[in-house]
């Protein structure tokens, strides 16, 4: 149930005007933020997503100190999107920690890959929530860890890179959801896990950073490179002005890209405040401002609001909206309870959004809490 006792009223003062003359008064917008439902276990490195029929999942991920996995680990959380409650559970094959998923057609969802039985996995499997039960899709190639993955326009999945275990991997894979295969495609120009994807107005897909950050020597990419499903082929897409991985991206209502945060090789010590958008049309990258607060592990931490703002909810002790038009960040007066990493964060709704989940940094404890964010108008 929702504990409206200690909800919070965040008033923010955005410093750009608008296009009218506005003043940045008149184009404050609020923010409300309360205690959300329960996980049915603490989550962290989970997934979180809209399943469509008012459904949301929380899947997978690590329910036990130091983020090992348990039998929670091969459950799914199925939330009521409208009242926000907890409305069921269901089962994977396998307990996975650091699943990648995929919004497949008819609410299913693809899980793959991630840590199964100590060891990266190449098993994936598809959940129905309607059932509540997994069925064993397709093996991959080869086991990934956090490869960049992103839905074509067409359905199909992209699957790229990832770490295998040993090192970080290059080559590439499409899962068709009418076959039900995976079939082979081009390869990345460089091997890197920890990537993000984000799929263009055009069709293609905008592959940033990553690199290796899972075994040393650790590397951070700045590269970039683009896919192109007409032709299956990768090409380089310019570089970013600082390498970093475990970062965020989101697609804005211009079609350019915005990459957000991250780290360099120094992982903790290494937490990035720097933002960087790629110019579609020019095909490069530019600055594009600071967060308020440095911050990484928020791949699936960010949402797009009204007004050219962004929601970075992951990676501090506070929320924070960043203002693409003044490139800057402004952090919420609002206390999560400690700095969280691998949150999730999704919209329930135009009005609604879920961030749940994640460990306190420095403690690698999971939770179950969750938070509803009750988004501005617009």
């Amino acid at each position: 149930m929702r504990n409206v006792s200690i909800c919070a009223l965040l008033s923010l003062a955005m410093t750009a005007c608008v296009a009218n003359g506005g003043s940045a008064a008149e184009q404050a917008s609020e923010i409300r933020i309360e205690s959300g439902p329960r996980l049915g276990a603490p989550r962290a490195t989970h997934q979180l997503v809209a399943a469509g029929e008012g459904r949301l999942l929380a899947i997978g991920g690590c329910v036990r100190a130091g983020c090992e996995a348990g039998p929670a680990s091969a459950t799914v959380d199925i939330i009521d999107a409208g009242s926000m409650e907890l409305a069921g559970s269901g089962q994977l094959l396998a307990e996975r920690i650091q699943p990648s998923v995929a919004a497949l057609p008819g609410g299913r969802v693809l899980i793959l890959g991630g840590w199964v039985d100590g060891r990266v996995s190449a098993t994936t499997e598809i959940f129905d929530p309607a059932t509540g039960q997994s069925v064993a899709g397709p093996a991959m190639a080869v086991p990934r860890n956090a490869p960049a993955v992103a839905r074509l326009a067409d359905g199909r999945i992209l699957i790229a890179g990832g770490y295998d275990g040993t090192d970080v991997r290059s080559d590439a894979e499409i899962f068709d959801p009418v076959s039900g295969r995976l079939n082979a495609t081009g390869s990345l120009g460089a091997a890197r896990s920890g990537a993000t994807a984000t799929l263009l107005r055009d069709g293609r897909v905008l592959v940033t950073g990553g690199g290796r950050p899972d075994r040393e020597p650790r590397q951070a990419l700045a590269s970039a490179e683009l896919f192109d499903p007409a032709t299956g082929r990768f090409s380089a897409a310019g570089t970013m002005a600082q390498g970093r991985y475990k970062h965020g991206a989101l697609r804005l209502d211009n079609g350019d890209i915005l990459v957000v945060g991250g780290s360099d090789v120094r992982d903790y010590d290494g937490k990035l405040r720097s933002v960087e958008r790629f110019d579609v049309a020019a095909g490069r990258f530019v600055s594009a401002g600071n967060l308020a607060d440095p911050r990484f592990k928020i791949s699936d931490g960010l949402l797009l609001l009204s007004g050219n703002r962004v929601l970075v909810a992951a990676g501090d002790s506070a929320p924070e909206i960043f203002d693409v038009a003044s490139g800057t960040g402004r952090r919420l007066d609002y206390d999560l309870g400690g700095p969280w990493n691998y949150m999730t964060l999704v919209r329930a709704d135009a009005r609604t959004a879920l961030l749940a989940g994640g460990y306190r940094e420095g403690r690698i404890e999971p939770t179950d809490q969750s938070w509803i964010i009750h988004l501005p108008k617009g």
